[in-house]
């Protein structure tokens, strides 16, 4: 109904535009077929069709009409025909038969009502001529009594005609009846569940305190976005038993406002605007702090990531798991005593799927996937690595157990049960067509649509309890009016009873037979392949940046787990692409800029080996704020005389310094060989940028040497002694002369 709705604007705006180029004889309809089959007006669309008559509905009392009720319907005539119009009356019109399935309140929408129209009430006379491009207000009333009888949806019509020209318009909404009595008691109240979403745009990336834009700010203010939100579900949360779903990533964001912080700025945090802290982000925390305590909630992993893109892609294990934990520990620190305590197989110490304690005590642990779209191995993954009990799919998706019903239940993959909650796709649609900017007209359209939807689900199999799980989609932004107007209807309608998430959970737990999932199914959607590859790249430059660092802090290993998550969100779906590439585009610069040319290997590019066994001495520089942990590695070519020796070969390097290790080289034969020389992380990964070639180069020239010396030495040895005995025998001789001059000389 919503698809045809939407589609009948686009072609009305259209319209407006030919029939102001035309003039205003383009718009003559004779005034005897302004019936309710030929009315050119709907409620629900006045606000963006633009007709030269226009008729709006902008409220009606009551929205719910009873057996003694007198339904009074108010509106606007909106005069755009190029004159003055005088004898302006206005008509109500109704059915004594309620609409029988949805298709038939499209057409009646449509103009092209299936079911009998009655004059209702008496006329309204505008009482005097309406300007031309003038808007008066007007109000026509009558009697239910005469109409219903029995519980169910009617037409409302309300059509304007002149009396001096053919110009005519009118305008549609719904209106239920609640006969009371025993009437009223053949129908089952509907158990109807509310998912409320505070999920945005992530806005944080590696840079710290540091916001991608103001958007925020401007969400968290009053009358902002997640402002309204946050004001609807405080008022309402215990009455209606809403269970909130909260986006971590969006905590840790409003946090970041409370203290000084930046928004803006590149890849390596230059050109930041400064901001000072918010005092709205401060009390937008504290009131949902309160709103939820003792309530029932579930956190989508950090920055609510696409958990189908991450599981076809094959980067859910550990992006998925990484992105479930973390989403715990922010959430635990922000919103202490709200979230945590609690552990699952696959991340124990932390409370995976966003558990808490529910108002009825039952444990939650809930996922609501974008779109409510999942196949069988994304819900085996968020079973896997979010420890998911309990899945929030879309009524287009997946069939109940029960015709009509909200409940089904299936097997993961790695065999655990999960209660399948089916939320109603028509009134997710109608709920997104939600703005805070559109006209009174429009916002008491979606507000009665909505009551009457749910009212045509409930008169569909009244004697059969049945459930309804109402999940609007994420990015919704309703009017504050529209928003109360929701949850007051919820709670007033006498077809509806509020009941918490957990509670329809537990039900769906205990059904025998086992809902059919598509075991593979991708949607349009979600992020592209091109994406996931770049994405993959991120991950693996986030793992390897990690691993350089020694003994980093927590905090610092959580921020990068975080910008991670960021580049992996929902949010960069469809339109929100260039975001996401934005943000994937930047982490990788951060990261490149953090490293390459940060960490350096220092080598001699050469050594010669005099003889089979030497060493050679490698340095690390590192340009580093912190400190880091590497491995130096070499590695030789296949079949190479040449082998490395054994040493230490992990180092560890301060902040702005350097440290060495003396690597021993030994060859089985002369020649030169190439080793590569490289740095790598402490889990063996390669710092690319390092690769060094040594060349060693190993001669025989050394050993020669050596035979050289020693004969020299031998020969200077012999030489020596020879030269010695010589002398002596020479001293020798001239004594023995000597003697034999002095004996002659006594004779």
């Amino acid at each position: 109904m919503q698809t045809v709705r939407s589609l009948r604007r686009a072609l009305g705006a259209l319209t407006a535009v030919l029939f102001a180029a035309a003039g205003p004889l383009a718009a003559v309809v004779p005034a005897a077929q302004a019936s309710a089959g030929q009315s050119q007006q709907s409620a629900l669309t006045a606000s963006v069709v633009t007709q030269p008559l226009s008729v709006a509905i902008t409220g009606m009392t009551p929205t719910t009409a009873l057996p003694a009720s007198t339904v009074t319907v108010r509106g606007t005539l909106t005069n755009r025909t190029g004159q003055a119009l005088s004898g302006v009356v206005l008509q109500g019109w109704t059915s004594t038969e309620a609409f029988q399935y949805p298709e038939q309140m499209t057409e009646f929408s449509d103009g092209n009502s299936p079911l009998s129209l009655q004059q209702a009430g008496v006329q309204y006379a505008v009482p005097a001529s309406v300007p031309n491009g003038a808007t008066v207000g007007w109000s026509v009333s009558f009697q239910a009594g005469g109409f219903y009888s029995q519980f169910g949806v009617f037409p409302v019509e309300v059509q304007a005609t002149t009396a001096y020209t053919s110009y005519s318009a009118a305008g549609r909404t719904f209106l239920p009846f609640w006969p009371g009595g025993t009437a009223a008691g053949q129908t089952s109240a509907l158990q109807v569940a509310w998912v409320w979403p505070l999920v945005d745009t992530p806005q944080q990336g590696a840079c710290g305190q540091t916001l991608a834009t103001s958007e925020v700010e401007r969400s968290v203010a009053s009358g902002g976005r997640l402002s309204t939100l946050l004001d609807a579900g405080s008022a309402w949360t215990r009455t209606d038993d809403l269970t909130w779903e909260l986006d971590p990533a969006l905590l840790s964001d409003v946090s970041v406002m409370t203290r000084p912080y930046f928004t803006n700025g590149s890849s390596v945090c230059s050109g930041r605007f400064a901001r000072q802290p918010d005092q709205e982000a401060g009390a937008w925390l504290a009131q949902l702090k309160t709103a939820m305590a003792g309530g029932s909630a579930f956190l989508t992993p950090y920055a609510n990531v696409d958990a189908a893109a991450l599981s076809h892609s094959g980067l859910d294990n550990p992006l998925l798991e990484e992105s479930y934990q973390l989403g715990e520990t922010v959430a635990s620190q922000i919103l202490p005593g709200t979230f945590g305590g609690q552990s699952t197989g696959s991340t124990a110490g932390l409370a995976s799927g966003g558990t808490t304690a529910d108002t009825d005590g039952q444990a939650l642990r809930a996922a609501y996937p974008a779109d409510g779209t999942a196949d069988a191995g994304v819900l085996t993954s968020l079973a896997a690595y979010g420890g998911v009990n309990t899945v929030v799919l879309s009524s287009a998706e997946v069939s109940p157990a029960t015709p009509g019903d909200a409940l089904a239940r299936t097997v993961s993959g790695i065999g655990t049960s999960m209660s399948v909650l089916i939320a109603d796709s028509s009134i997710t649609s109608l709920l997104g067509t939600a703005s805070a900017a559109s006209s009174a007209s429009s916002q008491f359209a979606l507000n009665q649509d909505f009551l009457a939807q749910t009212a045509m689900i409930a008169a569909e199999y009244p004697s059969t309890q049945r459930s309804l799980v109402i999940a609007p989609p994420a990015g919704w932004d309703p009017s504050p009016a529209e928003a109360s107007q929701l949850l007051a209807d919820t709670h007033n309608a006498q077809w509806l009873r509020a009941t918490g998430l957990s509670t329809l959970a537990a039900k769906a737990a205990t059904l025998s037979s086992v809902a059919r999932i598509p075991a593979k199914q991708v949607s349009g959607a979600e992020l592209s392949d091109p994406y996931t590859d770049k994405l993959a790249a991120a991950a693996a430059d986030v793992s390897l940046f990690k691993d350089l660092l020694y003994k980093p802090p927590t905090s610092q290993l959580n921020a990068l787990t975080a910008a991670l998550a960021v580049t992996a969100s929902s949010a960069w779906r469809g339109h929100g692409s260039v975001g996401g590439w934005r943000a994937v585009t930047q982490l990788i610069s951060y990261l490149n800029d953090a490293t390459v040319d940060k960490v350096k290997l220092v080598a001699s590019k050469k050594i010669l080996l005099t003889g089979k066994s030497g060493e050679t001495a490698v340095s690390v520089q590192n340009e580093l704020d912190q400190p880091i942990e590497v491995l130096v590695t070499a590695s030789t070519p296949s079949g190479s005389a040449v082998r490395i020796g054994a040493f230490d070969a992990t180092l560890q390097v301060a902040a702005r310094g350097s440290n060495t290790v003396r690597m021993p080289v030994h060859s089985s034969s002369l020649g030169t060989t190439t080793v590569q020389l490289r740095l790598a992380t402490q889990n063996g990964t390669p710092l690319t940028w390092t690769t060094q070639p040594l060349s060693v180069e190993v001669t025989a020239f050394g050993q020669s040497l050596l035979l050289l010396i020693f004969g020299a030495l031998g020969i200077l040895v012999l030489t020596s002694a020879y030269r010695l005995r010589r002398k002596r025998l020479a001293g020798a001789r001239d004594a023995g002369k000597d003697e034999t001059a002095e004996a002659g000389g006594t004779g």
